[in-house]
């Protein structure tokens, strides 16, 4: 265990001093989210901002990361709060200046109480500060402070602030080796929970309780909670992008969708599939979700470095939109209707999003050979690169131009994806979205 801990935090120091590199003679402060209220005297679940905890690896409000370039002497300064056994009896143990020397593998361990008075000092001689606005509001205020002279520049302090968020999109966008561990142990958790709780479906009294049993179940296995709000929707439902669980009850020959993941280490994960509550797939639902589950493999299919997520969401349309045209929903060429965007009447969502330390990761942006800057979807695919493929169809059950037999039926697939040298794995393969693999499964 000890090996193991030292390794994943030379892990975080490798990533500072890759940081370092990048902003050669600046400084950098990033920024630990603060504690939230939530009512009176109740707060939020602590949940610590993603930037600073892959630089850090620290899950605890009150600290801060100051990281001054080689040009100025290379230093990683760690802020954070010391120990006071009577917060403490409230709020639980903090790690405190003297163990968090010995764990964590930066040059200085410092009370954040005195980042105020020591900040000038250590970003003297600075062109830049690199900084994380809109993570703590306080913090802003005070860095803003330090670029508000009426005059002139302070002498001899940065005349320029960066968003740091520039370079750490780049650097989470392509995952190291600890952080593909964890993506495919949190699949993992989440594969077994969902097979586990597919066989029970039968079993539960309603949304809600299908959803806590699943994540129940994550947690029996390790995960240190959900990467995102439970969907479990049944019926038409289903038909509801994000539906929130109720007290509605399984009831027998409607389809369920599920959508969830489990989050370890703090990496995500995103599955989503869909199980008659009893019994079978019958009718049209079997024709839906036959249709969906071949987009699935359809944009699989085409994940290998050089592609983008756009070619991988176009294969996903194709096949939708073929799909619908076999079944009577759509009418006409298949190539006139992708370019008149007729799926999105039934499917209006993007097929992909980056997975990492937020489910819906970081999404850096890019400048072409051009110039022209454009988001990620464009950018060539590389190996270490992550993502969900999630096709889906939804049918409104309200919409009287719906045949009958369609209407409130809502089916979306999604498995998460790495991109490898030579293609790509497919971390949540273990759990099957094959129509008759799911109904063998079930049996």
């Amino acid at each position: 265990m000890a090996k193991a801990n030292q390794a994943r935090e030379s892990t975080f120091r490798s990533r500072r001093n890759n940081f370092l590199r990048q902003i050669k003679g600046d400084s950098a402060l990033i920024t630990a989210a603060p504690a939230r209220l939530k009512s009176r005297d109740q707060h939020f679940p602590y949940f610590q901002d993603r930037n600073f905890f892959y630089l850090t690896g620290l899950d605890e409000p009150g600290c801060a990361l100051v990281l001054r370039g080689a040009s100025s002497g290379a230093r990683s300064i760690l802020y954070l709060r010391a120990r006071d056994a009577s917060a403490e009896r409230w709020q639980g143990e903090r790690i405190g200046l003297r163990r968090a020397k010995r764990r964590f593998e930066v040059d200085e361990v410092r009370s954040i109480e005195s980042l105020p008075d020591d900040l000038d000092e250590l970003i003297k001689d600075s062109k830049r500060l690199h900084y994380t606005p809109g993570v703590d509001e306080q913090l802003d205020r005070f860095v803003f402070n330090i670029f508000q002279n009426a005059t002139a520049p302070r002498p001899r302090c940065p005349t320029g602030l960066e968003d740091a968020r520039v370079i750490l999109s780049e650097m989470r966008f392509v995952k190291d080796r600890d952080e593909i561990q964890a993506l495919k142990h949190v699949a993992d958790i989440t594969t077994h929970s969902f097979a586990k709780l597919a066989r029970q479906l039968g079993n539960f009294k309603s949304e809600i309780h299908c959803a806590r049993t699943l994540e129940q179940y994550f947690v029996e296995l390790g995960a240190s909670g959900n990467a995102f709000d439970t969907i479990v929707a049944s019926g038409k439902n289903a038909a509801v992008l994000h539906h929130e669980p109720k007290h509605q009850p399984l009831w027998k020959r409607q389809l369920v969708l599920i959508d969830a993941g489990a989050r370890y280490r703090g990496y995500c994960a995103d599955i989503t599939r869909v199980y008659p509550a009893e019994g079978g797939f019958v009718g049209a639902q079997a024709d839906v979700y036959d249709c969906v589950q071949r987009a699935l493999s359809a944009a699989a299919s085409r994940v290998k470095p050089g592609t983008t997520l756009n070619t991988v969401h176009l294969a996903a349309c194709r096949e939708l939109t073929r799909g619908l045209v076999d079944l009577g929903l759509l009418k006409g060429d298949v190539r006139t209707l992708m370019a008149d965007g007729a799926y999105k009447k039934f499917y209006m969502h993007r097929t992909s999003h980056w997975l990492g330390l937020d489910v819906h990761d970081i999404n850096p942006l890019f400048r072409t050979k051009s110039g022209r800057e454009k988001d990620s979807y464009s950018r060539p695919l590389v190996a270490g690169n992550a993502f969900t493929i999630e096709p889906g169809l939804y049918f409104d059950p309200n919409d009287k131009s719906i045949p009958e037999a369609f209407r409130g039926i809502g089916v979306r697939l999604e498995d998460d994806v790495l991109v490898t040298s030579s293609g790509c794995t497919v971390l949540t393969e273990k759990l099957p979205s094959l129509r008759s693999e799911v109904e063998e499964m079930l049996s």
